[in-house]
């Protein structure tokens, strides 16, 4: 077992290594004074770019240093009359806006620590701009470590810069090897899969940007294909190996998407469902998915009830409801599928979806 921060740790296990991350902040000392060499040397003058320099070196952490470096520019600020605050401010702003947004992947990263899973060895350390979403975020493919992050999403005193996200190869020592950038500027990651050569990526602010990678080649990975659908997706399920299912959003109701990634270059929605239901654990847990093969559906959980969705002939079909509140779970014995709410189980002959036995409490 591997015990870590719930928030910023994100464990992920091959076969043969165990990939820990954690994220890590800019030192916002060095990245002010890396600010004001390049775009505001006229903004401030040497006696404060000189505290800033010796500030850098100081053995304190880093919040004391923000303390300390807060202050440098408070005094400085106060030295002037208001015109001159004024328009410091201002251009003060405006310069670093741009600079957030040409410098954004030095703001946070995520680093990695690769360990041997016979000894806990560590292997290889590395790290990434960026955070990382969740465990679907990477995927170990022949040697090779994929890596979805997004950038763009801390604040500072200064302004945030403007989000996108990018997917990085990595090899066996964590040394990048390939990298996809810019996937929907202005958006972030809420939905990743990867399968043997291919990477699915939703990302989302207004609309629903549906990104198929091809990572056949690890040393130049690229972009294939982009689909724009409404709402999002926030859990991404393959089926085979050329459709993928996609639990999100839309319009305030759970939707349902079913997608042909036959073509890379040329995603398709083939089917969509809304269901009049506010949230699903799907969204939050992928443990709330199941997918039955043989029977090509599935089943997801509801604050309603639980729902079994056909896939059969690339249409998605609500097969069954099972009115039932705060359903959480579902699971297969034998030829049955049990339903799990907080007020009972329902239990569902698989051949024809018919209630043969239900306990409430």
């Amino acid at each position: 077992s591997f015990v870590g921060s719930v928030t910023n740790t994100i464990i992920y296990m091959s076969p043969n290594s165990l990939y820990l991350t954690y994220q890590e902040q800019a030192d916002m000392v060095e990245f002010l004074y890396g600010f004001i060499s390049e775009k505001g040397s006229d903004l401030f003058p040497t006696s404060v770019k000189d505290r800033l320099a010796r500030l850098q070196s100081y053995d304190l952490s880093r919040q004391a240093k923000m303390v300390e470096l807060q202050s440098i520019l408070d005094s400085y600020q106060r030295s002037l009359n208001k015109d001159e605050r004024l328009r410091q401010e201002n251009e003060l702003q405006n310069r670093m806006q741009d600079y957030l947004n040409s410098h954004s992947r030095e703001l946070e990263q995520t680093l990695i620590v690769k360990l041997n899973v016979t000894n806990l060895s560590t292997q290889a350390t590395g790290g990434v701009p960026g955070y990382l979403l969740n465990q679907f975020s990477m995927d170990e493919y022949q040697g090779n470590l994929r890596v979805a992050t997004t950038f763009g999403q801390t604040w500072t005193q200064f302004g945030q810069a403007e989000s996108a996200s990018d997917v990085y190869v990595l090899d066996g020592s964590l040394q990048q090897r390939g990298v996809v950038t810019d996937l929907g500027k202005g958006e972030r990651i809420y939905a990743v899969r990867f399968l043997d050569n291919k990477g699915y990526v939703v990302t989302f602010k207004q609309v629903d940007p549906f990104y198929v990678l091809d990572l056949s080649n690890p040393t130049n990975p690229h972009q294939a294909g982009e689909l724009k659908i409404p709402g999002y997706s926030s859990y991404l399920h393959p089926i085979g190996t050329d459709r993928v299912v996609g639990i999100g959003m839309e319009n305030n109701q759970v939707k349902v998407s079913l997608l042909d990634v036959s073509n890379p270059n040329s995603p398709q929605e083939l089917s969509k469902y809304l269901l009049d239901e506010y949230w699903t654990e799907v969204m939050s847990t992928h443990h709330a998915f199941l997918l039955d093969d043989q029977h090509q559906v599935f089943f997801m959980p509801g604050s309603k009830g639980g729902y079994i969705f056909s896939y059969a002939d690339d249409v998605l079909k609500l097969a069954k409801a099972v009115s039932q509140s705060q359903v959480k779970r579902a699971l297969f014995i034998n030829n049955y599928l049990f339903v799990i709410g907080d007020q009972g189980i329902t239990v569902l002959n698989e051949a024809d979806w018919q209630a043969v036995k239900e306990l409430s409490w």
